[in-house]
């Protein structure tokens, strides 16, 4: 059996020995604690604009290559079968007409979609928005064209070609919230007349219709401006101006004389503060303001010329 003494040191070495390992243990967790609080406040974080910039770049390119094969084919004749090379091989190729099929004006990217992902190329869907017509004197039609790209590391190349499919609906109305009619000759019709010819027509005085913070410029791009119609969010009061800073979410429409004399009906959604005093115009909206629950209203598709 252990002496006193050995007992007395046995102690020690076990005490001794769990305030050496607790040192160690908090000395570890501070060392880690410091490490993680370095990294969080000096290491670079890590860069997603990369990534998504080449995903921008990539849609680009498939757009714009879609864009061009799809033409090329819709209006390809006999002598220009070599043309069609960029986008698909030869023996692909379908007999083409002596004259082009079709004429093609104002071509557009619809919408870009990544399809498969297999880290040595991407298939891209494309959809091409075109408006064509058989002959000249035809009326024009607004078509549609899907086409598959594949994006490598040799170039973009389409497996097939492409496929004619739906435009997009006409879409639907919907109502808007301007409820109250502004009267002619009020202190908001007359700030929104000011504003419509100093903004539109270069007449000057531009500063005294708009606030500088709204960062607006003069346009003057036309030779008049009427304000014809204005529309406002809920009534103001003409005779007492509300206390500064009061704002109301109008509409104007404008009657617009081009340099050319051609007449033009224009709507600008705008925002009006009370600022030293007076109505003006602190911001066009960059769109209207709608109606709190209002429902859709369909637009029925006329029927399209073939």
């Amino acid at each position: 059996m252990p002496t006193v003494t050995w007992r007395r040191r046995l102690h020690t070495l076990r005490t001794g020995a769990r305030r050496t390992g607790l040192a160690l243990a908090a000395t570890a967790c501070t060392v880690v604690s410091a490490v993680t609080l370095w990294g969080w406040l000096f290491d670079a974080p890590p860069d997603i604009g990369v990534p998504a910039r080449s995903a921008v770049n990539r849609a680009l390119l498939a757009g714009s290559f879609a864009q061009d094969c799809v033409v090329k084919l819709l209006t390809a004749t006999q002598a220009q079968q070599h043309t069609l090379d960029d986008c698909w091989a030869p023996p692909d190729h379908l007999r083409l007409p002596t004259t082009p099929a079709l004429l093609v004006e104002a071509p557009g990217i619809a919408a870009v979609t990544l399809q498969d992902d297999g880290g040595d190329a991407q298939q891209w869907s494309v959809v091409i928005v075109v408006s064509q017509r058989p002959y000249p004197s035809a009326a024009p039609h607004t078509a549609c064209y899907r086409l598959a790209v594949l994006y490598s590391r040799y170039g973009l190349r389409a497996p097939t070609r492409p496929a004619q499919v739906n435009c997009p609906g006409p879409g639907a109305d919907i109502a808007l919230h301007y409820p109250v009619t502004v009267a002619p000759h009020t202190a908001l019709a007359d700030t929104g007349a000011g504003f419509l010819t100093a903004y539109l027509t270069g007449a000057g005085g531009l500063d005294r219709y708009a606030t500088p913070a709204s960062g607006l410029l003069a346009l003057t791009g036309y030779r008049s401006a009427m304000l014809t119609k204005l529309i406002a969010e809920h009534t103001v009061p003409d005779h007492d101006t509300p206390v500064e800073g009061t704002t109301v979410h109008a509409l104007a429409t404008a009657e617009l004389t081009s340099t050319q004399f051609t007449p033009m009906l224009l709507d600008f959604p705008m925002t009006l503060a009370v600022t030293g005093g007076r109505w003006m115009v602190a911001a066009l909206d960059l769109a209207p303001q709608l109606a709190p629950d209002a429902e859709l209203t369909p637009v029925m598709p006329s029927p399209n010329p073939r």
